[in-house]
């Protein structure tokens, strides 16, 4: 049975919102994406990118929609995509989150266990023919690792990464000034006819879980913009705080640990870069890699860390943490590595971080693993060394 929507112009939350909140939570005006900009769906004009989400939506009533995480589930991608399920339960639409990879840090299981979302991982089989419409959240691609029926459109595409043009969903929203897209779902609920009521379960529930997604995709609000804060304040009040204080204070496990202490010992420092190459790690050990990256990048004198490994025996997988004024993460890795033969890069970033992928392809039926790493990791330290300018031929001479 469909929700019955709360239709108010402020929301209900027991507070007066300042004038600010009343207005669209989108930056500068100036901003390509701003909501202030008029966008045309067919001949309707709409003046705010709130107005074309629920007018979307609109077109997916009483419909099955499947929302799709790409790549590992993060608190953003989760916490986003769960908004959407809340909203569209308004209009009778019925969704199911399916993801691909698995959920592998701590605060990502913490954030699904304690706030009991339902997600579904893929497995060969999977029935999608109930399913009409898609939904992605935190990426700017539909591509996936399995053929989807042809039937199956992608409804809505939400993201705040940098702007790469692309235009697959029925409804695009890419703000490249919000620090998260969670910051987009809530500005949604702010401004749209479906409101947050204060004391409602389900709305303390998916309050709690924007705030947590808000926070982590920011660095704690150190790279939040404008948005981000203006939709913390909406949240703040809604927030199960003993809940939010859980999910983020979880142990690091101690696979996370191995990987680090991995990655101490085997660091090549080069001027401020460093690198560390971490050898096999288990698929669903695969965010140990990022948290090493953060960890290292904590020592003096260095401003770059790329940690990296071989994961699930199919990728080689690193992350990239910078405190550089100048090193644009994303540019960086997609100069590094370019892109696949379907024009896809095989990396990317925001302002402090950045992460690629690469695929073994061929390599990975080497069995011998200590020769497959051997030749990997040259490989991506050769790649490095050029990229900053190091001759490596010369340094290895040099050492003999």
């Amino acid at each position: 049975m469909a929700k019955k929507a709360v239709v108010s112009k402020e929301p209900e939350v027991g507070i007066q919102l300042h004038p600010s909140l009343k207005g669209p939570l989108n930056g500068s005006k100036k901003n390509n994406n701003s909501s202030d900009k008029k966008e045309q769906i067919g001949t309707r004009t709409f003046k705010s990118k709130m107005e074309e989400f629920y007018s979307t939506l609109k077109k997916a009533e009483n419909q099955s929609v499947l929302v799709v995480i790409k790549g590992y589930p993060d608190p953003d991608s989760i916490a986003s995509s769960l908004a959407f399920q809340f909203i569209g339960g308004f209009y009778g639409i019925e969704s199911t989150i399916l993801h691909f990879d698995e959920i592998s840090h701590q605060e990502n299981k913490a954030l699904v266990k304690k706030l009991g979302i339902e997600l579904v991982q893929y497995e060969d089989g999977f029935d999608f023919s109930s399913y009409k419409y898609l939904v992605f959240n935190d990426t700017q691609t539909t591509d996936l690792p399995i053929v989807l029926p042809k039937e199956m459109s992608p409804l809505i595409l939400v993201d705040h990464h940098k702007n790469l043009d692309v235009k697959e969903a029925i409804f695009t929203d890419i703000r490249e000034n919000s620090g998260s897209t969670c910051a987009i779902y809530t500005e949604y609920l702010i401004q749209g006819p479906v409101n947050l009521e204060a004391g409602d379960s389900e709305a303390v529930r998916l309050a709690t879980a924007l705030m947590h997604g808000i926070r982590s995709d920011t660095d704690n609000f150190i790279l939040a913009n404008e948005i981000d804060f203006l939709a913390a304040a909406y949240l703040g009040h809604l927030t199960d705080r003993d809940l939010l204080s859980i999910i983020s204070h979880q142990s690091i496990s101690a696979k996370t640990m191995d990987i680090t202490q991995t990655a101490l010992e085997k660091k090549v420092i080069k001027g401020t870069y460093l690198f560390a190459g971490v050898g096999f790690v288990r698929e669903e050990d695969r965010d140990g890699i990022a948290q090493a990256a953060d960890y290292l990048l904590r020592r003096e004198g260095i401003e770059t860390v790329i940690v990296f490994g071989v994961v699930g025996n199919r990728y080689i997988d690193g992350s990239l943490r910078t405190t550089s004024h100048t090193l644009d993460p994303d540019k960086w890795i997609k100069d590094l590595f370019g892109v696949s033969e379907e024009g896809k890069p095989y990396g990317g970033g925001r302002r402090d971080k950045g992460g690629f992928q690469l695929p073994l392809s061929v390599f990975s039926r080497c069995k011998d693993k200590d020769l497959l790493w051997k030749v990997a990791e040259h490989t991506i330290e050769d790649i490095f060394y050029k990229k900053i300018g190091i001759n490596r031929e010369l340094e290895d001479e040099q050492e003999t």
